[in-house]
């Protein structure tokens, strides 16, 4: 791996992969049903995050309207086809809340979210768990996706047909880095906790709140996960999409690590 490149989110991301841009990468699920359901030239071939956390939708602590999910009305998320898009078509009949008093907002990213809560334009947005953790008297959390979902496949490693087809070694060199990367944070949170800190500039105090939270509720896997693609295809439904994915296509277990699981969604060993 000789460059690892931030990603937009959602559409974006997708975008760049299929332009060739990328060969690899960890792309929204929802992104990649809209983008190629029948897996004619995309393939997902790893893990990834498989559960909502650290997706947390936050108001500004300054404001005394927005102190539950039943009082929000403007709801950002950042682009189209991103996971936020669809946990916030999700969360609020999760919640008991019916989704015609909420207008969504696609914000754009993370940072143009940001803009918009603190600008009184939405009443909650993503926010980074690490940035709220640093950040106590600017953000109040109000609605915590693991409190309604507990898997949901945010994001999932894929590439295309014919790199894998071309590059079987580096995509499953790419997996098992991955997976022993899960195990190693599951197995020593603090250790986790002080690369990413030393990555992102952080505090490695926020930063060990964030990465043991993440592992306790299994955020991270190396294997394929039934539970989190039913909840996520069920994102990509309530966005009224007609793209019904190929799951037997769609997911290619031959370059997963050892040991991990591989069963998708259907019956597809007939």
């Amino acid at each position: 791996v000789e460059n690892i490149v931030p990603g937009k989110g959602g559409s974006a991301t997708m975008r760049t992969l299929l332009d060739g841009n990328i060969p690899i990468g960890e792309v929204s699920y929802p992104s990649i049903v809209q983008a190629d359901a029948a897996g004619s030239e995309l393939r997902i071939v790893g893990g990834g995050t498989q559960g909502p956390y650290p997706m947390n939708f936050y108001a500004l602590a300054s404001n005394p309207n927005i102190n539950s999910i039943e009082d929000v009305r403007r709801w950002a998320y950042t682009r189209p086809n991103s996971a936020s898009d669809a946990l916030t078509r999700l969360l609020p009949s999760d919640a008991g809340v019916d989704p015609s008093r909420i207008e969504r907002v696609a914000s754009g990213g993370i940072g143009e979210g940001f803009a918009l809560l603190e600008a009184g334009n939405v009443d909650i947005a993503l926010v980074p768990s690490i940035v709220a953790e640093q950040r106590p008297e600017d953000f109040k959390l109000i609605v915590s996706s693991p409190d309604f979902m507990s898997r949901f496949l945010q994001s999932t490693i894929t590439t295309t047909k014919d790199y894998a087809a071309s590059n079987p070694g580096v995509v499953r060199a790419i997996n098992a880095g991955y997976t022993e990367a899960v195990a190693s944070i599951k197995a020593d949170p603090v250790a986790a906790a002080q690369i990413y800190a030393d990555y992102t500039g952080f505090d490695v105090e926020s930063a060990t709140a964030v990465v043991e939270r993440a592992s306790s509720v299994d955020t991270w896997g190396g294997g394929f996960d039934t539970a989190s693609v039913l909840s996520a295809q069920d994102g990509v439904e309530a966005s009224g999409s007609d793209r019904v994915p190929n799951f037997c296509t769609l997911f290619d277990p031959d370059f997963l690590a050892s040991g991990v699981e591989t069963d998708v969604p259907g019956d597809c060993d007939s």
